[in-house]
This record gives C-alpha cells, structure tokens and sequence, in this order.
C-alpha cells in the first residue's frame, strides 16, 4: 500500500511541475508521467490479481482510463500550442488527469477507502430481495431452513427489516430511472411501484409475529411473500423492456440534439435564445437518459473490461456535462469546443458500441417490432412522414448491432444460417423505405407505409429464427394491463411514495464531483420528455421547466478566429504520436485488458 501511495505522489508530483512549463508544447513531463504511472499500473496490477479486490478493481480501472484518455488529448493538442489558443482545453485535461491521480491516492490510502466506491446494482438488489423472499415463499420440503425461521420471530423480522431496506434501495433506482422514461412509460413504472410499495408492506405487517407461531400465520407469510416476489418480477420486466425503448430514443437524439446543431443554433439565433435554450434542455435530458442506461448496462456487462468501458463513458459525460455547453455559449475560443465536441464524440461512439455489444439481440429485436408495429398503425391512422423518417432512423440501429463481431456471431449460428439471409434482406428494404421517403411527395401514403410492412415481416421472421438467449429463457409475459389501471384508479403516487422509509432517487456520480444539470433549473417532478413516435406539439407552459443563465454561463475565453487551426487538430489528433508516450499507453492498456481477462 505505502509503494503503491509512493508511486502516485510522484505522479502528482510530476503533473504539479507540469504547470510552470513555459508552453504547452514542451510535454518532456509527459513522458516521465506515462513512465511513472505505468511502474503504478505494473504493481497495482500484481496487486488485484492476487487480492481480488471487486470494489477498488473497478475504480481503479476506471481512474487509469480516464487518465489515459486525457493524456491522449493532452498529446495531440501539444502540437497544436504555436500561434493558438488551447490553454482552456489543456487545463481542463489536466485537471480530470489530477483529479484521478487523487482519487487512486486515496483510494490506497485507507482501508475504508473502497467503500462505497460501487453501489448495489438495481438487479443484484432484486436478486437479493428474491432470495430473501424464497425464505419463505419456498414450500417447507424443498427448504431445508425454513423450519428454522419457523422457531424464531426475532429472524423473520430481522430479513423482514432487510427486505424493506433493499426494496427501499429498488424502488429509488426505479424512480430515477422514471424520470427520464418516455413519457408512455412513467405511468406503468409509477403503478408497478405503488404495487410493490403495498404488497411490501403487507408483507412486513405479517412478519410481526404473535407470541405464538400457528399454521395460519406461516400460511399468511408465504402468500404475502409470493405475491411481493411477483410484483417485483413485473416491476424488474418492465424496466427491462422500457430500458430498450429508452435506448432507441436516446441514440436518436444523439443526431438530433447533437452538439454541432447547438452550435449552429448559438451562432443564428440573433439574441433568441428561445430555440438555442430549448435544444440545450433536450441535449441534458438524452445525456440522463444516456446515463441511466449506462447505470443499468453496467449491471448486465459480462466481464470487468465491458463495465469500465461503460463507466468511463458515463465518467466523461459527467466531466463535460459543465464544460462542453458553456463553452459553446461563452464567447470563447472556437477551438476550446471543437476539441471538447470531438472528444464528446468520440465518447458517445464509445457508449454506444459497449450498448450494443452488451444488449441481448433477440430482445433488441423484439423491442423495434413493438415500436414499429406502433409507427405503422399510427401511420395507417394519421400519416406522418416525420414518423416514418424516424423509424426509418432507429432501424439502422439494428444495422450496427449486428455489425459487431460478437453478435453477427448470432445470425450465423441460426438454422441453415437463416439469420443472415433475413439479415440482408433487412438491410434491402431499409434503403428502399429511405429511398421511398426521399421522394415521398410523389408517392401515395399507402405505397409509403406498405414498405414499412415488409420491413415488418422480415423483422419478425429474423426475430423468430434467433434462439432465446440463456438468461432470457425463463422471462415470460408479465400481466401488465389490468394491473396499471387498476392501481392507478385506487391510489395516489406521490401519497404512497412520501411515506414510503429511506426512499430517494438522487444519484450519485460516477466519478467526478461535478454539480449536475446547474445550468437548468429544473424539477424531478416537472419533466418534459417527448414520445418520438406519438409526438404532440407542447408548448412550455409558463415558469416550467425554464432555463436560466447560471454561474456556468459566463464569459470564459475570447473569441478568436481559428479555423486553420481547427482542421489541424482533426488531423492531428487522429495519428500517432512519435513518442514515448503512446507506446507506454498501449502498455497500459494490454495490461489493462490482461487483468480484465483474468
């Protein structure tokens, strides 16, 4: 542990001495951090294969990831320093890299220090909460210690107080994820959490037990047990089904609320900023939305490498959620947002392809002819071309996701390799539907929608000849109908959710300390979220949801004229560095992925 703290201070130190170089370009410093922090990664690496330490393993992935992703930027833009102005963009990478160097620090500085550094997922929580429950849902024969709870009261309320902190824990993850579902969505998730609201507290009201155990009170328990375990089945179904459609949505607005269109919109809105304001609320929104998923994805990541991939991301994210806006606003350096938009990018390609490789196909599959059979019948019933255009849209995301290795590997594993046929077929009728709405002013509505069918039965044929994934083959249909309307006729959401104990849907960063979603006043009850394919035009009313300039938004950089020197940066920052410095990084990275193989 003092080698390891050893190793980090002299990383500091050598960042620290960074700051009084002459000028950017002058990176010899660079080269001594690499090669100190791969001594670190070479013994922290020997450490946690020998430990493995679960909780300090992840962060310390994803500190060393996110410095290596801030010391590739801090090199490419050294050889940008002569006649421009990148101070803000170096500082700002120098900052995150120490800022990692002292997280790893303190992480190996105190035995407590990896508490808390990775909370309970929402399904190892239901998991836990379901094993619980089996206690006593389980007939007596199957479950060797069931007669001993039978004998002891003291026990039963004991896992009945432990039930009711982790669905406490539950019910908040539900929650934050209900505030950035689509709008179709926030009712189901509000009614499954009442129900699983009362049917806990049904439960813990069995468990005080009388002073004497009688066959009626055991009968009482398992059927309250057995009744919470199924509305925490449904509860955990639907989030996993509305997680999909989120997705779908989310990597939508990346194109349409993405960071060049803000800027174009800043630089025309001519002292409107109604527009610009507008914009910059629906780029917030998809970015929690994108962090939600990634809370969730994390949980279903196979191995160690996928979830710090997705951490990282998420990190990043948080990072730029202050810096990345503001300095589009600002009247500021052009290059300053260039180099963040790029590396914004360049993130959300990375999410994105994590998503893709860690998202069961058959169940993204699924997922789309829900949304398209929905697109369709809309269609049929009132015509929209916008609507269209946008399945149209989300369809490609199939495209990519089959596209990766790991789940082409799908298709071809069908019978007859059925898979890829259907597959290609896909891929012929996506380009007709996009070739048809090109020219859809001269072509009847019906002949438009007619091509959507097709695309429709091709995809249920695909869908249909891939094999249900492992641990999806036990999933079946939860009845959801009737039991949403039913339980919001009788009860009041926020009533029952006030007085549920210990229940918050507050978030926690993934990494850094940054104060989220400051430049937007806004709500947890009061949202704004658009069903892309039932949009109805809503005007804000007055005093919801509105924006206000904050401390963020305030002049930080002058505007220079740098187009030159932005082109330069693009093509700079895609080659190699001839230097120490990436070679030493690809070091760290196999390392890296050798300890996330192990």
């Amino acid at each position: 542990m003092d080698v390891l703290r050893k190793k980090l201070e002299s990383c500091l130190h050598i960042l620290n001495q960074s700051a009084g170089a002459p000028n950017i370009s002058d990176i010899s410093w660079l080269n001594d951090l690499c090669a100190a922090l791969l001594e670190f990664s070479t013994l922290v690496h020997s450490s946690l294969s020998s430990n493995k330490q679960g909780d300090s393993a992840e962060m310390v992935c994803l500190c060393l990831s996110q410095i290596m992703i801030c010391i590739r930027q801090v090199e490419s833009m050294a050889k940008l320093s002569s006649g421009t102005s990148i101070a803000a963009s170096h500082q700002y990478f120098l900052e995150r890299i120490r800022w990692c160097l002292k997280r790893l620090l303190h992480l190996h500085s105190s035995e407590d220090a990896a508490i808390g550094v990775s909370e309970r997922s929402f399904l190892k929580l239901v998991d836990t909460t379901l094993d619980s429950l089996s206690l006593f849902s389980s007939h007596n024969e199957e479950n060797l210690e069931y007669s001993n709870y039978k004998e002891s009261p003291k026990e039963i309320q004991s896992i009945s107080n432990q039930i009711r902190t982790n669905i406490d824990l539950i019910l908040g993850q539900a929650l934050g994820f209900a505030n950035v579902a689509l709008q179709q969505d926030k009712r189901a998730l509000s009614a499954l959490c009442q129900k699983v609201i009362r049917e806990c507290n049904a439960f813990q009201d069995e468990c005080k037990v009388p002073s004497s155990c009688s066959a009626s009170f055991h009968s009482n328990l398992k059927l309250k047990a057995m009744t919470l375990e199924q509305a925490l089945y449904q509860l955990e179904d639907f989030i996993n089904d509305a997680l999909l459609r989120l997705v779908f949505t989310c990597f939508l607005d990346f194109e349409k609320f993405s960071v060049d269109r803000i800027r174009n919109i800043l630089r025309d809105s001519s002292g409107d900023e109604t527009l610009a304001d507008e914009f910059i609320a629906d780029f917030d929104v998809n970015i929690d939305r994108a962090t939600q998923i990634g809370i969730f994805a994390i949980a279903f990541a196979p191995n160690l490498k996928m979830k710090t991939m997705m951490r990282s991301c998420l990190a990043s994210f948080e990072s730029l959620d202050t810096s990345l806006i503001p300095s589009l606003q600002a009247n500021g350096s052009d290059l300053h947002s260039d180099i963040l938009e790029q590396h914004f990018n360049e993130e959300v390609g990375k999410f994105k392809a994590a998503l893709q490789e860690i998202i069961d196909s058959r169940a993204l599959l699924g997922c789309f002819l829900e949304i398209l059979a929905a697109g369709i019948s809309a269609a049929e019933k009132l015509y929209s071309k916008d609507r269209l255009q946008e399945l149209a849209q989300m369809s490609l995301m199939l495209l990519e996701h089959f596209q990766l290795d790991v789940n082409r590997k799908v298709l071809s594993e069908t019978k007859d390799h059925m898979g890829e046929e259907y597959f290609q077929q896909l891929i012929k009728i996506l380009r007709e539907c996009k070739a048809i709405l090109m020219c859809a002013s001269q072509v009847e509505p019906q002949r438009i929608i007619k091509r959507f069918k097709i695309m429709r039965t091709i995809l249920r044929k695909l869908h249909s000849c891939i094999e249900v994934g492992r641990h999806r083959e036990e999933d079946g249909p939860h009845p959801l109908g009737a039991h949403v309307d039913e339980t919001n006729d009788k009860y009041d959401s926020n009533e029952e959710l006030k007085h549920f104990s210990g229940l918050t849907t507050g978030q926690s960063s993934i990494l850094y300390a940054t104060e989220r979603r400051s430049r937007v006043n806004r709500t947890n009850g009061n949202r704004t979220t658009i069903n892309t394919l039932d949009r109805k035009t809503q005007k804000p009313k007055p005093g919801s949801n509105v924006l206000r300039k904050e401390s963020l938004r305030t002049v930080m950089f002058k505007r220079q004229n740098i187009a030159e020197s932005r082109k330069m940066y693009s093509t700079i920052s895609n080659q190699s560095a001839d230097l120490q410095i990436t070679d030493i990084l690809d070091q760290l990275t196999g390392m890296s992925n050798g300890y996330f193989e192990c």
